[in-house]
């Protein structure tokens, strides 16, 4: 078994079961794990000695019959998302039970949803599958549960399914990968409800929720993949890769750990500050392969860009980060000179040169420096694997590289997004447009001001954490130096009255 600790994944509607399938593609070609969920000898024996281990069984379980088998579980209302996956090329890697699809889809409803998910017996039929993957473990680190917060099925059944997780696993860490509503485009005109309904009732139930949205996807494959127009199969794959740069110290052997206890432990100072970013670095296009070559400072450095990161903020200089976690995978990059010669072999990532980076970057040496919240001190934790990362052979536009880096960051920047929602939620509940239909699903007026009041008291949290930021900059600098921090403008005084950047 593996020595990290065991993660089951459970991916809940038409996103997270979309992005579940290209996550579990990739994770194979990592893995070499072929189709029918035996492993590849031959693959295996070339990656040598000292890279075959099992730590891959954190993620896998392998059966008798030498079939290893993912610890998933992906769940829709729509039958079509498991009918699509039954009839894929890799139907016979999943456990067919473990594919739970209904008659009946939520109606992009918050409260059909979750009205679903408990008469159903939705939320019974995960949790038994839950139970079964959890038996199989021998030391179960926690969940990754991976959902879009703008539909029905992964805003009302996620939101049962997590509440059943958390009162079932309270000790166990729940890793919750979030597809958020995009600030211009939107599947469904009802998703500011969703969206605030998910983020209000999930708050308390999560130890890290991982904010990415499809705007800022879409428009890194727009600017570093060079795609003219980006398809949703493109964005699925991008995320894919992120999140597997985000586990890789959970399914490889590392040179400097980074299991989920510790990276909820570096990454969250407090229950109200648990909405990391993401980023990666390098995305690149293919026809760029050749012309780069990533050092450790480069791909640091570039991890704390706007451009890297999956996540539609702005003024991430102007705000503060509360701590990160750098997660740095890959090999040393020679010269294919070098390569050739014999006796070479390919040096992984080392770790000085991260942590060098990392202090030059928030010195600022040579550009403007990484800015911490006051009380602060170092702010980074770090995780180090030797292997290099994988690009799926489907995948014709990402370039492939040695080295690879994910970076999940604790800024106060994350705020945008809720505030980009509440905006939305309070313009259309302002009118009751749309109220009727989740009344006739179950839901209670009083549930939208309650909804309303907590999302706003998150963004309360947020500005509260600047305020005292800029306080203690001024005070460091003895009052001679204004400190100006951007968004201070406050949105807990009135309903969408003031808004911050």
């Amino acid at each position: 078994m593996s020595s990290h600790g065991e993660c089951i994944t459970i991916h809940i509607g038409q996103a997270g079961c979309q992005i579940g399938r290209d996550c579990w593609e990739l994770f194979c070609h990592e893995h070499c794990v072929k189709q029918d969920g035996t492993r590849d000898k031959m693959e295996v024996s070339a990656l040598g000695a000292e890279q075959e281990d099992t730590t891959y069984s954190s993620f896998f379980s392998e059966t008798h019959a030498g079939q290893h088998v993912p610890r998933s579980i992906f769940v829709d209302t729509d039958p079509s998302t498991r009918d699509e996956i039954l009839a894929s090329d890799w139907r016979k890697l999943f456990h067919p039970e473990s594919i739970l699809g209904y008659k009946q889809d939520c109606k992009n409803i918050f409260f059909e949803g979750r009205f679903m998910a408990a008469h159903c017996k939705i939320k019974e039929d995960v949790m038994d599958r839950v139970r079964l993957a959890v038996d199989l473990c021998s030391n179960l680190q926690g969940f990754f549960v991976l959902h879009s917060f703008g539909g029905g099925t992964g805003s009302g059944v996620g939101c049962e399914v997590l509440h059943d997780l958390h009162e079932a696993f309270d000790k166990k860490v729940i890793f919750q990968p979030v597809l958020y509503p995009s600030h211009r485009f939107s599947s469904s005109i009802v998703e500011p409800y969703n969206c605030i309904f998910s983020t209000f009732y999930m708050r308390d139930v999560v130890d890290v929720s991982l904010m990415l949205d499809n705007e800022a996807t879409y428009r890194v494959c727009e600017t570093n993949l060079n795609i003219k127009s980006p398809h949703f199969t493109h964005v699925n794959r991008l995320i894919a890769q992120t999140i597997s740069a985000c586990t890789t110290s959970l399914r490889f052997e590392t040179q400097l750990h980074a299991t989920l206890v510790e990276i909820v432990t570096n990454l969250v100072p407090t229950q109200h500050f648990r909405y990391p970013m993401v980023s990666l670095a390098p995305v690149r296009a293919k026809a760029k392969e050749d012309h780069e070559c990533f050092s450790e400072q480069e791909i640091v450095t570039e991890l704390f860009e706007s451009k890297s990161v999956l996540c539609d903020v702005t003024h991430l200089k102007q705000n503060r980060y509360l701590a990160s976690v750098v997660l740095l995978r890959g090999v040393g990059s020679r010269p294919k000179t070098e390569r050739a010669s014999e006796g070479y072999t390919e040096q992984p990532v080392e770790a000085n040169h991260v942590i060098t980076a990392l202090h030059t970057l928030k010195d600022g040496t040579h550009r403007s420096p990484l800015k911490f919240a006051p009380w602060v001190s170092s702010g980074f934790k770090v995780g180090l694997v030797g292997v290099a990362p994988t690009i799926v052979p489907a995948d014709t536009h990402m370039a492939k590289t040695g080295r690879q880096g994910a970076m999940l960051g604790n800024s106060t920047a994350v705020r945008q997004l809720f505030v980009r929602q509440y905006t939305k939620y309070l313009k259309l509940f302002y009118r009751r447009a749309y109220v009727w239909q989740f009344i006739e699903a179950n839901g209670e007026i009083d549930l939208f001001y309650e909804a309303r009041e907590g999302v706003r008291d998150i963004i309360g949290h947020y500005e509260e954490l600047l305020r005292q930021c800029a306080q203690a900059e001024n005070e460091r600098y003895d009052g001679n130096t204004i400190v100006k921090v951007e968004g201070m403008t406050s949105l807990v005084g009135g309903a969408g009255t003031g808004r911050p950047s």
